[in-house]
């Protein structure tokens, strides 16, 4: 499995070799980005084109600023629900990571604006104060209260979920309640102060956005879970793996009717143990198995109460499988050669991507750098152990709490070590990294340093949700 290679120098590594010509990937994923960005921008902003018709001589510049604001605010919370509705078509040329970042920066400027609206307010005109008398205040005022409030406490228990030690389960169905409460509140709000809105295609405008706000919920909690219960998979298999990980295999319960279920090496599914699919506590793991066989297989790391879950499985239980979902993968990003960086359970994806590999009887260069506490907790030992001879695959173990018989790497995957494994035309490869932010900056820095284009490397982070 593992070879002796010869160690170049990092000068070698970065110095001008000629570079063989290999095949990119097809433009079409970027233009499908910038084209969902964009229509995801416009649709936040349009509300403004809107009621910037019914601005008044006289109400003053804070004033508009601060409806306008508002507007924003609500506009963007509504279109949040369609990143929970998790269309593969609009994710697939961002990747799950870069959703996920996304969905928090844009949550952060809807914050900003939906409390500089009323704070604005207060500073135009000391009338608006009264305001804060929430019993007393009209019906529209606390609604618009609500709507704050909800706000507030879906960003406390989203920053700082963890330090409050909230369940995964549990702040999964409030973030739920939180969102809807939010955005219900705040139409209820928009529509009962009628002076932006009194015109008829603003109110056409902003009811074709409630209307679709409550479909994406619908979807979502009920017209999906509905999808998937047409659907069902039932575990076949269960394998204890090293680092408190255990591979669940899985087949439809029944024949599927339609298109077959299908997907692409290094993408992941959201699952969900159990006889119904309507409980909103699905999880994302990435696929573990080959592409080109009929079990799916997950290898998971029991890390949180969600996932210990995954021990009271059954041979025979039901389990619902939302996916494939997902960019990470080989067909987006081909090359001559590939270098896969993985610690701990990120190594997942790459057991896809090599059993795939092997079944398609892929001969390209293949190196993956594993990083692991101790040499006992290797995820993925069991499957990288059967792909021998079936590979040209180099593995390189590295152990950060190495016990003193151990005879391969220690440390974390570094520019020296890359150095010493790589070999000279190391700047033509493809590398894929899957780790925690934190390693995945770090692998890239070290992967700089080396000179590898940055345009060469990508990578998916775990532990985001």
């Amino acid at each position: 499995m593992t070879a002796v290679l010869d160690r170049p120098r990092v000068s070698d590594l970065t110095g001008e070799h000629p570079l063989p010509v290999i095949r990119r990937a097809a433009p079409s994923s970027r233009a499908q980005a910038v084209t969902w960005t964009a229509l995801h921008a416009l649709l936040a902003v349009a509300p403004l084109a809107l009621c910037s018709t019914a601005v008044r001589p006289g109400r003053g510049f804070l004033v508009d600023l601060s409806v306008a604001l508002g507007f924003l605010a609500l506009s963007v919370m509504g279109l949040q629900f369609a990143l929970a509705a998790r269309f593969s078509r609009a994710t697939a040329p961002f990747g799950i990571d870069a959703v996920l970042r996304y969905h928090k920066q844009i949550s952060a400027l809807a914050v900003l604006a939906a409390f500089g609206h009323p704070a604005l307010l207060f500073l135009a005109d000391d009338r608006y104060l009264v305001l804060l008398d929430v019993v007393d205040a009209p019906l529209r005022a606390q609604f618009a209260w609500l709507s704050v409030l909800a706000l507030g406490l879906l960003m406390v228990t989203s920053v700082w979920r963890r330090a409050l030690r909230i369940p995964y389960q549990v702040w999964h169905v409030l973030h739920s309640l939180l969102g809807v409460t939010i955005v219900l509140a705040g139409l209820v709000h928009a529509f009962l102060v009628n002076n932006w809105m009194s015109a008829p295609w603003v109110r056409l405008g902003w009811i074709v956005y409630a209307a679709a706000f409550l479909w994406l919920a619908v979807w979502v909690r009920l017209v999906k879970p509905l999808r998937l219960w047409r659907r069902p998979w039932r575990v076949v298999e269960l394998w204890p793996e090293p680092g408190g990980a255990v591979t669940v295999g899985l087949e439809p319960a029944h024949r599927h009717g339609g298109r077959p279920w299908s997907f692409t090496a290094g993408q992941f599914a959201w699952i969900l143990p159990g006889r119904v699919p309507f409980t909103p506590t699905y999880h994302p793991f990435s696929i573990s198995s080959s592409a080109l066989r009929p079990r799916v297989e997950f290898t998971i790391k029991q890390v949180g109460d969600f996932t210990r879950s995954i021990r009271r499985l059954r041979v025979g239980d039901t389990v619902y499988v939302d996916g494939p979902h997902g960019s990470f993968t080989l067909d987006r990003h081909p090359g001559m050669g590939y270098v896969f960086l993985a610690t701990g359970v990120g190594v997942t994806p790459f057991l896809s991507m090599l059993a795939t590999l092997a079944d398609q009887g892929d001969r390209r260069p293949v190196w993956l750098f594993l990083g692991n506490r101790s040499e006992d907790q290797i995820t993925g030992i069991r499957q990288l152990e059967r792909l021998k001879g079936r590979l040209d695959l180099r593995v390189v173990h590295v152990i950060s709490r190495a016990s003193e018989g151990w005879p391969g790497e220690r440390g974390r995957i570094d520019a020296a070590l890359l150095a010493r494994h790589l070999p000279p035309h190391a700047r033509s490869l493809q590398y894929f990294v899957c780790s925690r932010e934190e390693t995945v900056r770090a692998v890239r820095v070290a992967l700089g340093e080396l000179g590898v284009p940055a345009d060469r490397v990508h990578s998916e982070q775990f532990g985001m949700v």
